[in-house]
């Protein structure tokens, strides 16, 4: 690890390590995650030392577990929920992390109330396909009063998925994210939604919005990476590629059960 490397620079660094000594069967998706996403996680990253959080912190939707890795490697108390962990035992074995498994779409999560500061659903909320308004009751139940939510998702109105509309296709492939219940074990992109949308549903549950913003990643690799960072410089910034919120519980919200 180098000397002069940020915290979470430092922690990517020890992450990067981690996944290059996985030789298990979940390697590949370690390797294609964490090269698609690593701004994305120090970005979340530098949102939660922002928040200065007091007490654990919990992750949910974690696999392939890099965010709950680099939480824990950050000094955070972190816990990851995931709806099959076992799919990457090799990465929390070898880095010691506390991850539990639980469907949150069908189970409450295995948690007492007022038990957490701080909550991440980032990148999982467009996955949900049972009931969304039930993971988000069930956060609020586990945070204490206060307690803060960071819920990333995509964008339904960002220019790639505009750019689909005018194609006429689809935001996602349905065949794609169907086939990814086989292939990953979990759903991939049911609905993806906009702002408002996603805002109302954080709002119905409990929490106060604390910021809402946009956000893209500004990678550098192919030419539609080059073409789309140049046009985000010119559009509105309601078209970048993620959401972002921030939320603070402030009231119990609706005790929802799962549905049966």
């Amino acid at each position: 690890m180098t000397t002069n490397a940020s915290p979470g620079q430092a922690a990517l660094q020890d992450l990067w390590s981690a996944v290059h000594r996985d030789y298990g069967p979940a390697r590949q998706w370690h390797l294609s995650n964490l090269t698609a996403h690593a701004q994305r996680y120090l970005a979340d990253l530098r949102l939660v030392a922002g928040l200065a959080p007091v007490g654990s912190i919990i992750d949910v939707g974690a696999a392939p577990c890099h965010m709950t890795a680099l939480l824990q490697r950050a000094s955070y108390p972190v816990i990851g929920v995931d709806i099959a962990p076992q799919r990457v035992a090799g990465l929390i074995e070898n880095l010691r992390l506390d991850v539990r498994q639980c469907d949150i779409e069908r189970s409450p999560l295995p948690f007492p109330d007022e038990h957490f500061s701080g909550a991440l659903l980032c990148d999982t909320f467009e996955h949900l396909r049972i009931d969304p308004a039930f993971v988000l009751s069930e956060i609020c139940r586990v945070l204490v009063h206060g307690g803060f939510l960071l819920l990333t998702t995509p964008n339904v109105y960002s220019l790639p998925s505009l750019a689909r509309f005018a194609l006429g296709r689809s935001v996602a492939d349905p065949l794609t994210e169907f086939g990814k219940l086989r292939r990953l074990g979990h759903m991939g992109h049911v609905r993806e939604y906009s702002c408002a949308e996603v805002s109302r549903f954080v709002e119905a549950s409990g929490f106060a919005l604390q910021s809402v913003g946009y956000r893209h990643d500004d990678r550098r690799g192919s030419r539609r990476d080059t073409i789309l960072r140049l046009a985000y410089r010119v559009v509105p910034r309601c078209l970048q590629r993620d959401i972002v919120i921030v939320a603070r519980k402030c009231s119990r919200g609706p005790l929802l059960q799962p549905l049966s």
